[in-house]
Order: structure tokens, then sequence, then C-alpha cells
């Protein structure tokens, strides 16, 4: 399997790879290529293409017009778009492509054009990549998956669900809540009886992050707590569900700016 490393594809084989596997989310599948000539040649596809320039740079050619890509740069393919990549340099170039399948989101939101991706809407795209690579838990990469959509795409339908605000504090006092429980997309829609992208637009709208996000910065807060009062890291992640020390030593060094070690040290001084 090719993988990553600080954004580079490494493999013992630099010649024509090109892998695909399945994601954790149903309908989305992840391609790795470098160095591969061999789709060069006019094509479509089935599914949404969403991805980025790892090494190199191509021109993509479309009915209509030719679009110069870079290795700066993420593209999103709608499906069914005949499309030619011609790689400057096929010994240097590489990308990494999700395909989605339109099943998933075709009910909410809608691709009618090749977009080129830059800025923070591709550091959003490569991070939630890297994480789907690294198989992190399905519900919180679903949040992302949804979000993305919502931002890269155009709204298919017009909501006439409720107040955003009513509908995300809901929400917001369930996750309160419910910050040692598991709490998924398909829970929270029994909830408020909406779907998982309204739930997705709403919440953000109203708290400037998903759902999943939330309820990991509530989960966060509350580890702090626990150890302000002594208890142990491992009963920490235990209760609050963290995959493993290393996962809440991430999370709580990326919210605080320390370990929860050096916290630990400095509030018992």
């Amino acid at each position: 399997m090719l993988k990553l490393e600080n954004d580079i594809f490494y493999t013992y084989d630099l010649k024509g790879r090109t892998e695909f596997s399945r994601s954790l989310i149903e309908g989305v599948e992840i391609k790795l290529c470098k160095n591969a000539p061999s789709l060069c040649k006019s094509h479509v596809h089935n599914e949404l293409s969403l991805g980025y320039i790892v090494e190199g740079s191509t021109v993509i050619t479309l009915s209509d017009r030719t679009i110069q890509y870079k290795a700066v740069n993420g593209v999103l393919i709608p499906p069914l778009t005949t499309h030619r990549c011609a790689p400057d340099d096929i010994e240097h170039w590489a990308y990494i492509m999700l395909f989605i399948d339109e099943n998933y989101y075709k009910d909410f939101v809608n691709f009618s054009q090749v977009k080129k991706i830059t800025g923070h809407q591709l550091k959003k795209l490569k991070g939630f990549i890297e994480h789907l690579l690294a198989e992190n838990e399905l519900d919180a990469l679903e949040n992302v998956l949804i979000e993305l959509l919502l931002e890269f795409g155009e709204k298919k339908i017009k909501d006439t669900i409720g107040n955003s605000r009513d509908i995300s504090k809901i929400i917001h006092d369930y996750i309160v809540n419910h910050v040692e429980d598991e709490v998924t997309l398909d829970k929270l829609q029994s909830i408020v009886e909406i779907n998982k992208f309204s739930i997705i637009r709403h919440f953000k709208k109203v708290y400037m992050t998903t759902p999943a996000a939330y309820h990991l910065q509530c989960r966060v807060a509350k580890a702090k707590v626990l150890l302000s009062k002594g208890t142990n890291i491992f009963d920490v992640c235990t209760e609050l569900k963290f995959y493993d020390q290393a996962h809440l030593i991430h999370e709580f060094k990326k919210m605080y700016g320390i370990t929860p070690g050096n916290y630990i040290e400095q509030v018992n001084d």
C-alpha cells in the first residue's frame, strides 16, 4: 500500500504505481498514484473525483478549457465529466484522489463544474484524506466529508427545516449531556429527525464546527477536569473513549498547547 509521509509518497517501487482501496465510509474509494502514464487519455469517472497533487504538475484538458494544476492545488471533477491529464513530467508525478459515489450526496448537494481547490479548502481536504488513510473513527470522518461536500458544492434543495439555532441547540445540549457516550450522526438524526447534511449545515452555522468536532472538544475539556482532580490518564482515556493515550495527548496538546503530563505538573506545583 502506498502511504504518505509529510505529504510525500514513499514506496520501494517508484515506477508506475496505482492503488485503490475502500475507505471506512461506504461509497468512498481512495486512489494513490505515482508515475503512472496509463490514465493520460481522455476518460470519465462515474463518481465525484476529489483530490490533490502530491508531486509535480499537470494540465487537465476539458471540453471547453484547460487548467494548470501544481502540487499546491487540489481538484474537484463532477461525475461523468470527460477530462484528460497530461503531467509535465511523468517521472515526477503523484496524486491522491477520492471517488465518492453520487448516491451519497445527490439529494443534498450538486457539483456542476471542475474546480481548482486552494488555500484553506485544500488544507481541509488534505487533512481529511490523511485521516482517512489512517483509518480513524468513522463518524468523525463522515462529519468532515459532509462538511467538505457542502463547502465545495452547490446546495441542491432549499432548507425548509426549522430554525438553525433551535435545531443546533438540541444537538448541542445532547452532546453536552452525553460527553462520555458515543455520539453519532445516526443518533443525532433520530433525535432531530433531519438528514445528516442538514445536521452538519445547521450546527456549523451556529457553532462554527461539526457535531463530531464539538463532541471531541467537550471530551478534551472533561479530560482536563478529571486530570486536575487526580484521575490517572489511563482511566481518563477509558471513561471518555479515546482510542489510546496518544490520541488524548495529541488532542489535549492541540487544544491547550501542552501535554496532559505537563498540565498535571503545572497545576500541582
